[in-house]
């Protein structure tokens, strides 16, 4: 019937609706606190930068740049082991595929928190599995790892390494195996062929792992706090710490504006290339 209004708009409404009261109004809401004076509580318009003065001299910066090394070292190992692991699922395990997916994705529906405490049973200097295998096999003895930025950072690739996984298991599995044996058939090395065939029609997965596994690894506090000990500071542990014990909420979500923002500026340019109808497309 011509004229007649689509239906597309009403059936999005529900969607807008949920987005805009649990996404877009609490970060206008952390956004209006982060611009109010310290330690106030109540929403008003005298707005102020001092927030973000005391952030940038009082040490934040640290945890900050913590988090964001830490989230990007995570995605980066990730990756490198997800492409081998992803690409032995896809073509050479064959019928072990199944069983070997299923392994990998069950501490998913397990508690992070009993999965780092394993990690840390494991990587303990006296009575650990690591320390004892090493001694009892090669003689060879390890200080401890625990209460180390190398053990959370293991933490944090053992806790998101599947987020990276699956994804690009996905996008391995859209690569048409004849592309890659013409390219044989030409002449092309491995190396040729990962990076003209393999790496171009697998990267919509691959991005869409590079975001979960970051945006994920941004805001991992436990790894930190389990692994790390001390000598680990997390941004998210800040934010808790201005929010919960010192009671400075607008100087929280100053933190928490600020942690939006550097997420944003990751997360916007790989969204542009992300191919979803190449994605879904079989």
């Amino acid at each position: 019937m011509t004229g007649a209004r689509s239906p597309g708009a009403w059936y999005a409404l529900p969607l807008i609706l949920f987005f805009g009261t649990f996404f877009a109004a609490p970060i206008v809401v952390v956004t209006w606190y982060s611009l109010m004076p310290p330690r106030s509580f109540g929403l008003t318009t005298a707005f102020t930068l001092e927030n973000y003065r005391t952030i940038l001299t009082d040490g934040y910066g640290r945890p900050l740049m913590w988090s964001l090394i830490g989230a990007l070292l995570t995605t980066l190992v990730c990756a490198l082991l997800a492409w081998p692991t992803a690409k032995a699922l896809a073509r050479h395990l064959g019928r072990w595929a199944t069983v070997v997916t299923v392994l990998i994705a069950l501490p998913i529906f397990i508690s992070e928190s009993v999965r780092l405490f394993g990690l840390s049973v494991f990587l303990m200097p006296k009575g650990g599995i690591l320390a004892g295998t090493l001694n009892a096999c090669c003689g060879i003895e390890i200080g401890s790892i625990l209460n180390t930025r190398i053990a959370a950072l293991l933490g944090m690739i053992y806790i998101h390494f599947p987020f990276m996984l699956f994804p690009l298991l996905l996008g391995i599995e859209m690569i048409p195996r004849d592309r890659v044996e013409a390219a044989q058939d030409l002449g092309a090395n491995g190396w040729v062929v990962f990076r003209e065939v393999e790496l171009p029609l697998a990267m919509p997965g691959l991005l869409i792992g590079v975001l979960l596994t970051f945006v994920l690894a941004l805001g991992a506090n436990a790894e930190a706090a389990i692994l790390g000990g001390r000598a680990v500071t997390v941004i998210t542990a800040a934010i808790d710490q201005r929010f919960n014990y010192a009671q400075d909420w607008p100087s929280g979500s100053a933190l928490t504006v600020i942690v939006i923002a550097a997420t944003v500026a990751f997360v916007l340019p790989i969204l542009s290339r992300i191919n979803l109808a190449q994605l879904t497309r079989r």
